[in-house]
């Protein structure tokens, strides 16, 4: 209830009598719910009842309010440069609108349904026939989007000709990784009206490869002392730090993904075995050892006062109180790397696994051992890392021809 918060009947009657006063104490009790604490429930109020004023000004009412309607509304802070450093109603009225939607008031956003049907239908097909996760499927709807926008959306007028004119004209000004994305989409999509019988076996290779020579790059990776200085910069004493510590200690001990992470949940740890179930790229699952250090990790994470419910093991530890993203467990490894002030070629979770697995490969563990722990379904994604091992190279490198060997 909105007296839990204010007392002041001043205040009280002038945010019941603002355009957003109808919906505030329902809004204070969903912020309870979601984990806010009161000093933030009460300043989510306050700029709520100041957005809601604003939208008035615009012609709108509560009820019209959108994913657009922000859009304008950080337009008009960034347009006026006595409003530029107004975040907090930025931030306040993005959770006042996830409230609007969470709660029907507003219909909540609508890409997925206004996406073109065959595009569902190819998302669906992916999803069941090779189990594709839904982060790569986000990588592959702009592409089939704009191939449907520009060669229509029916399958027969389809020809090679035309596909190749999209790809290169799309591809142009690109960059090599971006632009064989971009045409494993496109393939991916073809193989999906082949299957389903609306255009001719064999157009999918119509679309050209994409030069980008595999293993012509060094893996990017820490020396093993860096690593353990980013786990041991965790301060374990606090709920942040005991949770950042166990991602950390799972992606430079288990070679983790990001995804892995975010996924993992309780169930997902077989404590008796000592094992935890990894469902990685295609969901397959995957067993791999709890080492005695990542399992006592996170079971002090738990017991640092993680106590909101959830299925999931890695929870935001502030409100709104709900599963890590990707982008979460990448900034991890951010935060260490600037704790640390250790400077890294590159930055997020595979930087840890590329560490892993170099180090490994120093250690003597073969290349199969170390696919085997990253989850490569191909040596050939693994063999990459063979070229860090400079000391073997040095042995069985030629020597230059009319150079005497050293």
């Amino acid at each position: 209830m909105l007296t839990t918060y204010f007392k002041s009947s001043l205040s009280l009657a002038r945010y019941r009598s603002g355009p957003a006063g109808p919906y505030l104490d329902d809004f204070s009790t969903w912020l309870e719910e979601q984990g806010y604490r009161q000093i933030s429930v009460r300043r989510h109020i306050r700029e709520a009842a100041h957005f809601a004023d604003w939208t008035k000004t615009e012609g709108l009412s509560v009820q019209k309010c959108d994913r657009e309607t922000l859009n304008k509304l950080r337009k008009h802070l960034s347009e006026n440069s006595s409003l530029r450093k107004c975040t907090h109603l930025y931030q306040s009225a993005r959770v006042f609108v996830s409230f609007l939607e969470a709660t029907g008031i507003i219909a909540p956003p609508t890409t997925q349904q206004q996406a073109p049907e065959l595009l569902r239908e190819f998302c669906e097909w992916m999803r069941v026939q090779r189990g594709t996760m839904d982060s790569t499927l986000v990588n592959y709807r702009l592409p089939v989007t704009y191939l449907l926008q520009s060669l229509g959306s029916d399958p027969r007028d389809y020809t090679a000709k035309a596909l190749r004119e999209f790809l290169l004209r799309h591809i142009a000004h690109s960059k090599p990784g971006k632009s064989k994305n971009l045409a494993t989409a496109l393939r991916m999509f073809l193989r999906f009206l082949i299957a389903r019988g609306d255009c001719g076996a064999g157009l999918d290779h119509a679309i050209p490869t994409v030069a980008q020579w595999r293993l012509s790059s060094l893996p990017k990776y820490l020396p093993a002392n860096d690593v353990e200085r980013l786990i041991d910069s965790c301060d374990s004493t606090s709920l942040l730090g005991a949770r950042d510590r166990a991602i950390l200690l799972l992606i430079a001990r288990l070679g983790l993904r990001a995804g892995d992470v975010r996924a993992l949940k309780f169930d997902d740890l077989e404590w008796l075995e000592g094992k935890v179930v990894v469902s990685g790229k295609a969901r397959r699952q995957t067993r791999l050892p709890l080492s005695q250090e990542v399992g006592e990790a996170i079971l002090h994470y738990l017991k640092s006062g993680r106590t909101h419910g959830s299925d999931y093991v890695f929870i935001n530890t502030v409100a709104p109180f709900v599963p890590m993203k990707r982008g979460g467990i990448a900034k991890v490894v951010i935060r260490a790397l600037r704790r640390t002030g250790i400077s890294a070629p590159t930055q997020g979770t595979h930087l840890l696994r590329h560490s892993l697995a170099t180090s490994m490969l120093r250690d003597g563990v073969s290349l199969p051992a170390v696919g085997a722990l990253l989850r490569h379904t191909s040596i050939q994604t693994t063999q990459v890392y063979a070229k860090v091992d400079f000391a073997l190279l040095r042995e069985v490198a030629m020597p230059w021809p009319e150079v005497q060997s050293c």
